[in-house]
């Protein structure tokens, strides 16, 4: 039996009492109700999105020489579909973004350099790939650039390898020091205008390996190198091998063996084999994990790119479905375009010709098919 109270009950027109409803409508309760949790848990959201992407970009402003702009961060941050942006303030993306950039193309220089404590001439980058992107047509270029190669130094009257751009860029205190001068120098000799840059020392390509979990090469033969460095000698069997850092490092590093330009196509070989690795544990969707990385190497990288880019920069790439991969190093063979010589006693590398016309094209043209 259901009891109802009095005031909820009245007679009829035979005497009997029925029921009569006095309460509002439940179904505007339950409006306003779900409106308040709805509202709650946006408020909630907004808090922890823009508190993570706060220390997101507080992190990445450790290594980047940019000043993050952090509501551009929480916008990139936000779980939205990314095709969104285009129609939010935070503007155009990356890839069109750059007044210079051509046909949806964006070039990145990665410059690997000892250390800035390592007294060995740790602020020379002796490894210079640049990175062209090209999303639309789902392709990916890298592009190794010899450390020998005599070029003229911007803004100075007289010639040095290309390697000591870096280093001179911090020493005369260069508007956006290091990066900014090596992607001058870089855009000189390559005719490709260089949109970011990311320098990376030993110890930053260690842990980002060992981060991952190491990385898989493939060597076609055994490889080794006698010279002795200080993380030791390295020899690897022929076939598919996972490698920690430190070996990766000995691998990248080695070139008495071999040569230099072989040395290029092993560090291009690691590179890729960081990208694919990084591809598969899903860190490059996982802006947590990066930040995870970021915070373990926040010493050993700079760069010139703020989060929001690096973030739009990445999702492209996850958009990317096994693109095609171009890769090309500058050398002394009949089509490498170089050839050597020697200046003050010192081995050097000059363009063919004299000058850099061939090797802009070369550049210019490594998306054409033959």
């Amino acid at each position: 039996m259901v009891y109802y109270p009095p005031e909820q009950l009245e007679k009829n027109s035979v005497g009997e009492k029925e029921i009569i409803s006095i309460n509002p409508p439940r179904k505007k309760f339950y409006q306003r109700k779900f409106l308040l949790v709805f509202l709650g848990i946006l408020i909630i959201a907004a808090v922890f999105f823009g508190h993570t992407a706060y220390q997101v970009n507080s992190t990445f402003n450790k290594i980047s020489s940019s000043e993050g702009s952090l509501w551009k961060s929480i916008i990139a941050f936000l779980p939205l579909e990314k095709r969104i942006y285009k129609f939010l303030p935070l503007g155009e993306n990356a890839f069109s973004q750059n007044e210079n950039e051509e046909e949806g193309r964006t070039n990145i220089l990665i410059l690997g350099i000892r250390g800035e404590n390592d007294p060995n001439g740790g602020l020379l980058s002796d490894t210079m790939i640049i990175a062209s992107i090209k999303p639309e047509e789902n392709k990916t270029a890298l592009i190794s650039i010899p450390r020998d190669l005599w070029v003229e130094m911007p803004e100075h009257n007289y010639h040095q390898k290309i390697n000591y751009a870096y280093a001179l860029g911090i020493k005369e205190k260069y508007d956006g020091g290091g990066l900014a001068y090596s992607k001058k120098v870089i855009s000189d000799i390559s005719g490709l205008p260089i949109h970011y840059a990311f320098s990376v020392d030993f110890i930053a390509f260690q842990e980002i390996i060992d981060t991952l979990g190491g990385v898989t090469i493939y060597l076609d033969k055994p490889f080794s190198d006698p010279f002795q460095f200080a993380e030791g000698t390295i020899s690897l069997p022929a076939g598919s091998q996972n490698i920690d850092g430190e070996t990766a490092l000995l691998y990248a590093r080695a070139r008495y063996g071999s040569s230099d330009f072989d040395r290029a196509r092993r560090q291009q070989q690691i590179l890729l084999g960081i990208e694919n690795k990084a591809l598969n544990l899903g860190v490059l969707a996982n802006p947590f994990k990066i930040t995870a990385i970021l915070k373990t190497i926040g010493r050993h990288v700079r760069t010139d790119m703020e989060f929001w880019e690096l973030q739009e920069l990445l999702e492209a790439k996850k958009e990317m479905d096994n693109p095609e991969i171009i890769r090309k190093v500058f050398d002394t063979s009949e089509q490498g375009l170089l050839y050597a010589s020697n200046i003050d006693g010192s081995y050097v590398l000059l363009p063919v010709g004299d000058n850099f016309d061939e090797i802009h094209k070369a550049c210019r043209d490594i998306f054409k098919d033959e």
